[in-house]
């Protein structure tokens, strides 16, 4: 479904045992069948498919099923939120969310390689640690949704921290299923009524696949004697007891590689469960899990600004230009040379936070690197401006040897 060998795998096995080639259509051939097969569906003129038109069809359902970024890319309509952008549009994934993608991609890899030697298979386990509006929930929400509305038998799971973020994982879930065009949206059982009836439970009765919405107030324990093939829970650092993930949720993940799990959120604080518990992971020390952090230069579609002609960067801007470009690669993979417009945006919004005394909040919001992001959230004896000019300037040290005098 993600990763490129696994998916083409799974598509030479489909059209050898049915005998057909499935072809990938350019996203304008797309939208011009799917007016036309819409027009078909829902006009004065309704009339049964053609033969022609049920090979299309047929070829979109199973393609999109095999191939998660297919379907992505065609068919999910999302709120846009880049800049100058606005309303809604197919998913285009940002940088951002392409570095999350890759995750998934290596991690389902490894997972169905180890499936295939017999060994046991976490599948993709991620903590996601990361700065602010990248557009992970976004992705995280495709993934689950393509999951419930092409595969049966899946037993989905969202939580975040109240009712209204619950609520919005529901809107952004209904969303995209709303969206779909009549000849991609899986059947819903009458029997268990309307997709609009209750935002706590969400199931496509023919598939037999469903998700369960929870808040960190249950009381009966999160999703406690259950299990779930695929979970997201957002804003896990804010959740008043971190012990309710850890010891009901965790144990719901079943060993296998089709299972998917994100656990994401920006940092609260320093020394709390979800800093303690986060890093553990980016140690190593949580051998399920992998950690990934997203920082906030890394995407080009947010946190911009123009700057004047005749702008000259701090000095700290350009301490901190320095140290994107020493830590990147050990963050990103690569070594990131920040841009111009980026470190503009970030000396002006930085000054803004600091002359209201919340520099540790814009610190937190907009990191850069795992350390950065874990901020006191309350003044120390040490202020938040002597912190980051000593962490801006630290450099990596230079390893030496004694050598022994000789007489």
């Amino acid at each position: 479904m993600y990763s490129p060998d696994v998916t083409q795998k799974q598509i030479e096995r489909v059209e050898s045992v049915l005998d057909i080639r499935l072809v990938r259509y350019d996203p304008a051939v797309i939208a011009d069948w799917t007016a036309q097969l819409i027009a078909v569906a829902t006009g004065p003129k309704s009339r049964p498919w053609t033969k022609r038109e049920l090979r299309f069809i047929n070829n979109e359902q199973a393609l999109c099923k095999l191939d998660f970024m297919y379907f992505a890319e065609n068919y999910g309509k999302v709120m846009l939120g880049g800049i100058n952008e606005s309303g809604i549009g197919l998913f285009r994934p940002w940088e951002s969310q392409n570095a999350i993608f890759r995750l998934v991609q290596k991690l389902e890899q490894s997972s169905w390689e180890a499936a295939e030697r017999g060994e046991p298979s976490d599948g993709v386990l991620i903590c996601l640690n990361k700065a602010r509006q990248l557009g992970a929930t976004l992705i995280c929400r495709l993934i689950i949704m393509h999951r419930l509305m092409f595969w049966d038998h899946v037993a989905g799971f969202s939580a975040s921290v109240d009712d209204d973020k619950v609520l919005e994982l529901y809107d952004r879930d209904k969303r995209i299923y709303d969206n779909l065009p009549p000849y991609m949206k899986p059947s819903i059982d009458p029997r268990e009524g309307s997709i609009d009836q209750q935002s706590q439970y969400l199931k496509f009765g023919l598939l037999d696949s469903s998700i369960l919405y929870q808040t960190a107030s249950q009381k009966s324990g999160l999703g406690q004697g259950r299990k779930f093939d695929v979970t997201h829970i957002t804003e896990a650092a804010s959740f008043p007891s971190f012990g309710m993930i850890e010891h009901d949720f965790l144990p719901t993940l079943p060993q296998n590689p089709a299972t998917f799990c994100v656990l994401e959120s920006t940092p609260q604080g320093r020394g709390n469960p979800w800093h303690v518990w986060s890093e553990m992971v980016r140690k190593g020390k949580m051998s399920r899990w992998r950690y990934l952090f997203i920082p906030v230069y890394i995407e080009k579609k947010k946190y911009r600004r123009a700057p004047p002609p005749d702008w000259i960067p701090e000095d700290h801007t350009l301490k901190y230009a320095a140290k994107i470009e020493a830590t990147s690669p050990g963050v990103v993979g690569y070594t990131h040379v920040p841009e111009r417009d980026f470190l503009y945006w970030w000396e002006t919004t930085r000054r803004e936070y600091a002359e209201r005394g919340s520099l540790n909040i814009f610190l937190t919001n907009y990191a850069a690197t795992p350390e950065e992001s874990f901020q006191f959230v309350t003044s120390g004896a040490l202020p938040a401006e002597l912190l980051e000019r000593l962490s801006t300037h630290v450099v990596e040290p230079v390893s030496y040897e004694f050598e022994r005098a000789v007489n």
